[in-house]
């Protein structure tokens, strides 16, 4: 029996890796061969999943151990020059690492065997979406993992295909393993008293269209906006609802919709509680998902799940991930993006149709499936 160490670092508002993160564990629970232990760095996750839960405080490092650091993840130098005693303590036990991000701690640095998921190399093709510094440690820590892991994986084809070419990585070991939603979202049931609640409680309007992201450049608010006030000449009585935190692009979005005069009918709310989120999505008309480069999107499972309507983009694998269960528009037109959600919104047929498709779609998701295909990549270590 291994003790295999699940690293679920990062908070809930940061991303669809905190979702993801959760689909592993959920899946590795079942797993009674192995040991699991997970480590967590922040307060706000809850875990009631039977297994060992160990806090860390990932050490806060000045600029010379930063330096050292850098160039250790160059060239490959895989020594724990700065690990304290009561840190070792805590990892000494553990024989694999799980890291559902791009973390090098503290799996690269011990030196231990450890596997982790690379979910996409977006900066290679919206280089401008990030800084020079931002692109150097995303090449930097996807280089250094993606050598010095046991296994990667991935979740999508197009995804392997981007790591053997700009990172050179034997393609035999790389997994593409897709994830399904969170336990909770696959098997939700709804409590028909919290829906007006839920309502109430957010001031969400009668219909709407939802996008839940955080306001990071490649999300691309901004065209969904301008797609939306065509589709508002049509539908005055549909507003817009968006969630997620206020990332880098968030106040060029609140400009662009003070631009466009609509203010009374796209609402961001901001981080909203996590509990609330199915709630959310079922009042909603169908989710909109314009976002420029996603290799694998969990909202979209998400929707599936609680068999709500989906209408996305056409980049990377989302056309793959969503089949003939939702609309595909391009997400660089905005006249293609409006005309698919005026589809929807005149359609009621067309939205249950396609709810019903998406809900068929991940009916054979369970996490004992996801399991096995983790139990072979495990199983090669």
């Amino acid at each position: 029996m291994k003790k295999i160490a699940i690293l679920a670092f990062g908070e809930k508002h940061g991303g669809g890796v905190y979702q993801y993160t959760q689909s592993f564990i959920d899946a590795l629970k079942l797993d009674k061969s192995n040991e699991y232990i997970i480590f967590c760095d922040c307060d706000d996750r809850q875990f009631d999943d039977g297994l060992e839960v160990r806090k860390v405080s990932i050490p806060t490092t000045n600029i010379s151990k930063k330096i050292i650091r850098v160039l250790q993840r160059l060239f490959l130098i895989r020594k724990d020059f700065f690990i304290s005693e009561n840190e070792i303590l805590m990892f000494c036990d553990i024989d694999l690492f799980i890291s559902p991000s791009s973390t090098a701690y503290p799996h690269f640095y011990i030196n231990k065997p450890f596997i982790f998921t690379l979910h996409d190399m977006q900066e290679r093709y919206y280089p401008n979406f990030f800084s020079v510094y931002e692109r150097f440690l995303r090449w930097l820590n996807n280089r250094a993992l993606a050598k010095c892991a046991s296994q990667v994986i991935c979740e999508s084809e197009y995804v392997k295909k981007d790591i053997v070419k700009f990172i050179g990585v034997n393609e035999n070991k790389i997994n593409v393993i897709k994830s399904p939603p969170p336990e909770d979202f696959l098997n939700y049931q709804f409590d028909d008293n919290k829906f007006h609640n839920i309502r109430k409680k957010y001031n969400l309007p009668q219909k709407y269209i939802f996008y839940p992201a955080q306001c990071w450049f490649h999300k691309n608010h901004i065209e969904l906006v301008r797609a939306f006030n065509i589709a508002r000449q049509q539908y005055s009585d549909v507003e817009l609802i968006l969630t997620g935190s206020q990332q880098n692009n968030y106040r060029n979005l609140m400009q662009e919709i003070n631009k466009l005069a609509l203010n009374s009918s796209v609402k961001h709310l901001g981080y909203i509680d996590y509990d609330d989120l199915p709630y959310i999505y079922k009042m909603s008309q169908f989710l909109v998902m314009p976002t420029l480069f996603e290799s694998v999107s969990i909202p979209i499972y998400e929707a599936f799940s609680l068999q709500v309507p989906v209408c996305c983009s056409n980049v990377v694998a989302l056309p793959e991930q969503v089949g003939d269960a939702g609309l595909i528009f391009d997400a660089l037109n905005i006249n293609d993006m409006a005309d698919k959600m005026m589809k929807y919104l005149d359609n009621e047929n067309l939205r249950n149709e396609m709810a019903k498709k998406g809900h068929e779609r991940v009916s054979d998701f369970n996490h004992k499936q996801y399991l096995s295909q983790l139990l072979k990549v495990l199983g090669n270590n």
